[in-house]
């Protein structure tokens, strides 16, 4: 009965650990929505300060990870199953729980990956936009100092006294 009870015990604690990760993902999730808005309106100086907030929150969640891969492994180990999901005589109303957890935490990855692969491309084209007008104003400037070299007329000196 003893081992039940740790089991238990391991599952409240993961299911306490990802419920925590969930809400930082929610949190990641509306700030990379928040910075797809920072880009579309070029807003430099809020770009800045929500990729400084998602770092930190990616941070606090690399935390909760350090927390979390010992236990679910050891919890793996003592069930010898490569996954929860492995887990077929021994579901509690915890581990379901716990299934739930996982596969919302998945979703929300998921969800934040595509949000970030959509920011990429934007700020890919922003970056292809501004070196394709950096280059044009380039060789308009190569043009000007090249018809200036050659086209200029020579300085004239006019006497008005005649």
């Amino acid at each position: 009965m003893r081992k039940v009870d740790g089991m238990n015990n391991a599952v409240e604690k993961l299911t306490q650990l990802v419920q925590d990760k969930i809400q930082k993902l929610k949190e990641l999730c509306e700030v990379t929505e928040k910075i797809g808005i920072a880009i579309a309106s070029n807003n430099l100086e809020e770009l800045k300060n929500l990729l400084i907030t998602k770092q930190q929150i990616i941070e606090e969640i690399n935390e909760l990870d350090t927390d979390f891969i010992p236990l679910y492994n050891n919890f793996k180990k003592e069930n010898k199953v490569e996954s929860i999901f492995a887990l077929e005589n021994k579901i509690t109303g915890e581990v379901s729980k716990l299934k739930a957890l996982f596969i919302e935490a998945k979703a929300l990855l998921e969800k934040i990956k595509e949000k970030d692969d959509k920011n990429l491309k934007e700020i890919t084209d922003v970056f292809e936009r501004t070196g394709n007008k950096l280059e044009e104003l380039s060789k308009n400037k190569e043009g000007y100092i090249e018809y200036l070299k050659y086209y200029t007329p020579d300085s004239y000196f006019l006497d008005k006294k005649r």
